[in-house]
């Protein structure tokens, strides 16, 4: 990934879509997006829709609770 066109200390808002395209903390596009993310001092924002989406509610698969909590707690 090139950031060179995002500037640092910039807020990306991740869609739900992006989030099951990444995969879970173990797979390796996550992990790139995390380096990345760090490396830009890039701050990710999950909107409450999302969140909803990835099982935040509290009937949700417990999987996907984890993928949200460990994208919010890296970025």
């Amino acid at each position: 990934m090139s950031g060179g066109n995002i500037p640092s200390d910039s807020t990306a808002i991740i869609d739900s879509s992006i989030l099951f395209a990444m995969g879970g903390p173990s797979n390796e596009k996550y992990q790139a997006f995390e380096r990345f993310v760090r490396r830009q001092g890039i701050t990710v924002t999950v909107p409450e829709q999302v969140a909803e989406e990835l099982g935040e509610s509290p009937d949700a698969y417990e999987y996907q609770r984890d993928r949200l909590r460990s994208a919010q707690d890296a970025g």
